[in-house]
């Protein structure tokens, strides 16, 4: 990777990472931590809650939600954060393919990361929708 493109992708925001696959919890873990942000990890959306609920001033920059999940979907996680932190930036984060058009209608126009994903594409996106001001208030609106 270019060492200058590295730095642009740099950050020292808070992301948390909710999936109810702990091997993608730990890989975004490596990657974001390798580029300098701080990370929490959740293996559900009640787990997610409850950070949020427990902790209402926790620091948290931007959420990376798993679509798919167990109990509580990534967007109705989503839904219920917005109550609590309404503008926390969300990227959603599937198996769903990266091509907006091939996804389910619901959920086109949301910020998105495919999985498997690399570092770059990760860590792109982060930026972009913690750089952008009309991306975060895109980000969050399920």
């Amino acid at each position: 990777m270019d060492p200058a493109m590295g730095t642009i992708l740099e950050g020292s925001e808070t992301v948390l990472v909710v999936d109810d696959e702990l091997f993608v919890v730990s890989v975004a873990h490596d990657i974001l931590t390798r580029h300098g942000y701080r990370v929490l990890g959740a293996s559900s959306g009640p787990e997610a809650l409850h950070l949020f609920q427990s902790w209402p001033d926790l620091k948290i920059d931007v959420a990376l939600l798993d679509i798919v999940m167990p109990v509580i979907t990534g967007p109705e996680l989503a839904l219920e954060l917005q109550k609590i932190r309404p503008n926390l930036p969300i990227i959603f984060i599937s198996a769903y393919p990266e091509i907006a058009e091939q996804r389910p209608p619901h959920l086109r126009h949301l910020q998105f990361v495919s999985k498997p994903f690399t570092s770059l594409k990760l860590v792109s996106k982060i930026r972009e929708v913690l750089d952008t001001p009309q991306h975060r208030d895109a980000s969050t609106q399920i």
